[in-house]
């Protein structure tokens, strides 16, 4: 095991569990850190404990969400993928892998105790994504129903 040490190497993405106390950074590399800088109790450790994981295809972490206070987080990678990460033991592991075909991911979002990741592309379409089995919903806001409104 290696030794890690200071803020990870061009940092992409943030996301922060206010409970739990959690920092997550993805890089440019597809590395992710999550860190304990607060609270003791936690499934990975004491303050000051790291975990330290890599996206399997090295691509840069674009996005990441903690789903609060459940120890998961939810990231997107610039390959356009979505993946479901659990921290509940001691190694943090990837649970589940989403793959975009025809759209980027450009943001997501988490409502506060949703089972649902919103997940915005470039052209303008909300997809919704079901966090329980990791599948879209099928409901999708297209940019141009949204605007007649």
């Amino acid at each position: 095991q290696t030794f890690r040490h200071g803020f990870p190497f061009s940092p992409t993405a943030l996301a922060w569990d206010p409970i739990q106390k959690l920092l997550a950074i993805g890089d440019k590399g597809g590395n992710l850190r999550i860190s304990i800088h607060f609270l003791s109790g936690n499934s990975l450790g004491g303050p000051g404990v790291d975990a330290h994981v890599r996206h399997e295809a090295g691509e840069a972490v674009l996005h990441a969400q903690f789903l609060i206070n459940e120890g998961a987080l939810v990231t997107a990678t610039a390959d356009d993928q979505l993946h479901l990460w659990t921290f509940r033991q001691k190694s943090p592991q990837r649970v589940q892998s989403l793959k975009f075909q025809r759209e980027r991911i450009t943001c997501l979002h988490l409502p506060l105790q949703s089972k649902w990741v919103h997940v915005g592309t470039e052209r303008g379409n909300v997809h919704v994504v079901n966090i329980e089995t990791f599948a879209l919903s099928g409901y999708v806001i297209n940019w141009n129903k949204a605007i007649e409104v």
